[in-house]
C-alpha cells in the first residue's frame, strides 16, 4: 500500500511551483486590461513587477497602487472510453473551486530626476481546485489551496534621458494544503476487503506462530469478518480515508531586474529577468481523515493484524511523521516592445520565455527515520515554454481609458504526464478593461479576461508507479476542459 504515499507526498508540493496552471498573472488591473503586458511600458510603480528599470520613468514624486483579482475557473473530466466501460466516456465530473482573490499593493518615491525607490508586494503564485470527495481522480486529488507571497524593494535609475535599468530583490514564502483519498474509490474498497479476507484465512496459521489463544482467533476472524461486510455494505462508492497535507515553505530570495530604452518618442524596447528560487518545506504534516469511525477502527485492526503478519500497512501512517523536500521556481525572461502612434494610442507586445526544464523530477523524504518509509522519486518532465501577450489602450480623455488584449500562454506539461491536480492547457485569454481617473490624483482601474484552453479539450494520462521499486503500473487518463472568468479592481494615486 505504499505506493499510494507516492503521489500523496509528491502532489503536497508540486503544486507550489509556478506551473501554467497556478501561475498568476493578475499583478495589475490596468494591465490585466491589456492582456498583461508591460515590460516595455512606463506603468509607474507597477513597472516594480513588470519591468524595474521603466519606474525610473515616472513623472510624479510618489506614485501608489493596489488592488485585487477575483480567479474562479471550472474544470470538466471525463474517463476515455475502455473495455471496461463498453466503449462509453465516463460521465462529467466537475470541479468546485473556490474563488482565488491575489493581491498587489505597489509604492514608487522618486526622490532625484533619474533615481526612483520602490516595494511591492504581490502573490505571484495562488490557486484552488476543488474535486469532488468521491470523484473517480479522488486517489490523485480531491482539494488543493495554495498561495505564495513576494515582497519586493526596488531600485531604478536613468543612465541617460532614454535609458534606465532596475533590480528588485524578491523575498518569496508560501503555504498549502492539500487533500486526497490513500485508495481510489471502488477499487481500493476491494483491495481493503480482500486484505480482511486474507487475514481472516491467514489467522489460524498467524495464532499459531503468534501463540494466540482459540479464542483470541475467533474473536480477530469475527472483526475481520465484520470489517470485510461493513465496507461491502457502506463504502462501495466512497472515499475510505483521505491524507490532509500541509506545509510552509522558507523564504526564498531571488531578483527581479530589467532595462528599458526610449529608443524614440514613439518606440520603446525592454527586456526584464526574474530569477530561479528554491521553495523549501523541511516539516510537511500531515493528518488522516476517515469515511466513518467505524471505518478507522476496522483500519486500524487491519493494519495492525497485516504488521502482525510481517506485511506492509495498508494505510501509511502519514499522520505520525514530518517530510522534507524542494522544488524549483523557475527563471523567466521577458522580452518588450511599445509603440505611441499618437498621444492617444498605445499598443505592447511581450513575449516571456519560462525555463520549465529545471523542473524535472521531485524528491520527497520524511524525516523520521524509524519509521521506515524510504525516500519517494517522482518524474515531472516540465519543457521550456513561451508565452505572447498583446495589448493596446486608447485614452479617450483625461477621464477615460480603454484598453483591450489577448495572450497565448503554453502548457509545460507533456500529455503523458498531465494530472487532475494541475490540468494544465495551452491557454488563450482575450481581457478588456478600463480605467476612470475621477480626480488629478486618483483613479480607479477595472478589467475583465476569459480563459480558454486552445483546443476545446486535451487529452492526457498520469503514470502510476508501484513504491518503493518505481515499477509502471497503469495510468489515470481522460479528456480535460476548462475555463476561467478573471475580474480585477485597482486603484492608483500619484502626487
Amino acid at each position: 500500500m505504499k505506493k499510494f504515499l507516492l503521489v500523496l507526498a509528491c502532489a503536497a508540493i508540486a503544486t507550489g511551483a509556478r506551473a501554467e496552471g497556478y501561475q498568476v498573472n493578475n499583478m495589475s488591473a490596468k494591465q490585466t486590461g491589456m492582456g498583461h503586458v508591460g515590460t516595455a511600458m512606463k506603468l509607474d510603480s507597477e513597472s516594480i513587477y513588470f519591468n524595474p528599470a521603466a519606474t525610473a520613468f515616472q513623472k510624479s514624486r510618489f506614485n501608489i497602487s493596489a488592488g485585487f483579482t477575483g480567479i474562479l475557473s471550472d474544470v470538466t473530466f471525463r474517463s476515455l472510453p475502455t473495455l471496461e466501460n463498453g466503449y462509453q466516456s465516463g460521465p462529467a465530473e466537475r470541479s468546485d473551486n473556490k474563488l482565488s482573490t491575489p493581491l498587489h499593493v505597489y509604492f514608487n518615491y522618486k526622490p532625484t530626476e533619474r533615481l526612483a525607490l520602490g516595494v511591492g508586494f504581490y502573490t505571484p503564485d495562488g490557486s484552488s481546485m476543488k474535486w469532488n470527495d468521491n470523484w473517480s481522480g479522488a486517489h490523485l486529488i480531491q482539494e488543493i489551496n495554495l498561495a505564495a507571497y513576494t515582497v519586493q524593494p526596488t531600485v531604478s535609475y536613468k543612465i541617460c534621458d532614454r535609458l534606465s535599468i532596475g533590480v528588485g530583490l524578491m523575498v518569496t514564502w508560501g503555504n498549502f494544503n492539500l487533500s486526497r483519498a490513500m485508495l481510489p474509490v471502488g477499487a481500493g474498497n476491494q483491495t481493503l476487503i480482500g486484505g480482511f479476507n486474507l487475514i481472516n484465512a491467514s489467522l489460524p496459521a498467524l495464532g499459531a506462530q503468534g501463540g494466540l489463544s482459540a479464542e483470541q482467533i475467533a474473536q480477530y476472524q469475527a472483526m475481520a469478518q465484520a470489517g470485510a461486510t461493513y465496507f461491502t455494505d457502506n463504502l462501495q462508492h466512497q472515499s475510505i480515508v483521505s491524507a490532509r497535507l500541509e506545509g510552509n515553505a522558507h523564504v526564498a530570495v531571488g531578483v527581479n531586474a530589467g532595462i528599458l530604452w526610449d529608443i524614440t518618442d514613439q518606440w520603446s524596447l525592454a527586456m526584464s529577468y526574474r530569477s530561479r528560487m528554491n521553495m523549501k518545506v523541511d516539516k510537511g504534516t500531515a493528518r488522516l481523515n476517515y469515511a466513518s469511525t467505524e471505518a478507522q477502527s476496522y483500519l486500524t485492526f487491519l493494519n495492525t493484524m497485516l504488521q502482525m503478519g510481517g506485511q506492509d500497512a495498508a494505510i501509511p501512517g502519514l499522520d505520525q511523521g514530518t517530510f522534507h523536500t524542494q522544488l524549483p521556481l523557475p527563471t523567466t525572461v521577458t522580452w518588450g516592445v511599445s509603440f505611441r502612434p499618437t498621444p492617444k494610442w498605445e499598443f505592447a507586445v511581450d513575449l516571456q520565455w519560462v525555463g520549465w526544464s529545471a523542473y524535472k523530477e521531485l524528491n520527497v523524504a520524511f524525516n523520521e527515520q524509524e519509521l521506515g518509509i524510504d525516500d519517494i522519486y517522482s518524474v515531472k518532465n516540465y519543457s521550456n515554454t513561451l508565452a505572447f501577450r498583446f495589448g493596446g489602450q486608447y485614452r479617450a480623455s483625461d477621464l477615460l481609458t480603454a484598453r483591450m488584449g489577448m495572450y497565448v500562454d503554453e502548457s509545460p506539461v507533456s500529455s503523458d504526464y498531465l494530472n487532475p491536480e494541475t490540468p494544465s492547457m495551452t491557454k488563450v485569454a482575450y481581457t478588456a478593461g478600463l480605467s476612470l481617473r475621477l480626480t488629478r490624483f486618483m483613479s480607479i482601474d477595472l478589467a475583465y479576461c476569459y480563459v480558454s484552453s486552445a483546443d476545446p479539450e486535451r487529452t492526457g494520462s498520469y503514470p502510476i508507479y508501484s513504491y518503493p521499486d518505481r515499477k509502471f503500473e497503469g495510468v489515470f487518463s481522460g479528456n480535460y476542459r476548462l475555463h476561467a472568468h478573471v475580474f480585477s479592481v485597482g486603484v492608483g494615486f500619484s502626487f
